[in-house]
């Protein structure tokens, strides 16, 4: 089936991106295969050999030690797989605990607010190397089976697991270090999903309901969040309604601080500050967009906030 960019969507991103062309012609090209080795049961040299071994070649990533690219697509089916020694993830999955890392090394409680299936949440048992507390929690219990089994395969022992709307989730100012990577209309993941372009019309129109909710996510994770505690406020999306709509709601309405981020041998695009007319705070510059044509990844945009 031939893939079809909708007018609407060239029109209402063409405006905001560097490079249209490049743009919409990275989001019809398949993704590639990437995972990260799981430190918790083994090493990267380790793996490497292995998969030598089976003639797959691994190309390492840049910007990221431990995230390899393959394209061959047999890595799922590999016993370094099915072991936990590998994690199946997309790129930009990786980054927000990659960005916490500083943060890590002092905090003894880490809220994952909306963790399953669990990357995020196995990549931070990783890096704090299974001590410490994680609350992995997420509203939907069926996705809690996925996270359960995830945490299990990887051997994370640092991680507690709930099952609770964030919105409702009992404290304030409980946790050092907070990770929340809103559910969004994932525009971001078209190059994994390609499905979703025949649908965009529709899922267009959930913008607002969702961006309506990521601003009651974040500032329940933000009451939640100690004086100096970090937050980092994650989507797969496009939209700016979701990105950096949602993060100057937050600048507007508490006290809050926007933190620059910076990833070395990784190209990062700053937040937006006017769309339709709107003008966002001028810190909101200093958010990164991940755009697929800059990296080969899918799309995403990250917020590193401070109390």
């Amino acid at each position: 089936m031939k893939l079809i960019i909708p007018d609407q969507f060239i029109e209402r991103y063409g405006q905001i991106v560097d490079d249209q062309d490049a743009f919409f012609t990275s989001l019809l090209q398949h993704l590639p295969k990437t995972f990260r080795v799981n430190t918790l049961k083994t090493d990267k040299q380790v793996v490497k050999e292995r998969f030598e071994e089976y003639g797959i070649h691994l190309k390492q990533v840049p910007w990221h030690s431990d995230a390899f690219i393959s394209q061959n697509n047999s890595i799922g089916n590999t016993l370094e797989n099915f072991l936990g020694y590998i994690y199946i993830q997309e790129l930009t999955s990786m980054l927000p605990p990659l960005i916490l890392h500083a943060e890590l090394q002092n905090s003894e409680f880490v809220l994952d607010g909306c963790a399953a299936p669990g990357s995020k949440t196995t990549q931070l048992a990783a890096m704090m190397k299974n001590n410490d507390i994680i609350i992995a929690n997420d509203i939907d219990y069926n996705r809690i089976r996925a996270l359960k089994f995830n945490i299990e395969k990887t051997g994370s022992l640092n991680v507690v697991i709930t099952n609770r709307d964030l919105r409702l989730f009992p404290g304030k100012n409980s946790f050092d270090v907070i990770l929340v990577d809103v559910p969004c209309s994932s525009e971001g993941t078209i190059r994994k999903n390609p499905t979703m372009l025949s649908k965009w019309s529709n899922q267009k129109k959930r913008i607002p309901g969702y961006a309506n909710l990521q601003q009651q996510l974040i500032v329940k994770a933000f009451n939640l969040l100690k004086p100096g505690g970090c937050l980092v406020y994650s989507t797969c999306t496009f939209a700016p309604e979701e990105n950096e709509g949602v993060i100057n709601w937050l600048l507007e309405n508490h006290p809050a601080s926007i933190e620059r981020i910076n990833i070395p041998k990784m190209k990062l695009s700053p937040g937006i500050l006017e769309y339709n007319g709107k003008q966002f705070n001028s810190e909101i510059k200093k958010t990164v967009r991940i755009w697929p044509h800059h990296n080969d990844t899918d799309g995403f945009f990250i917020a590193k906030v401070r109390k």
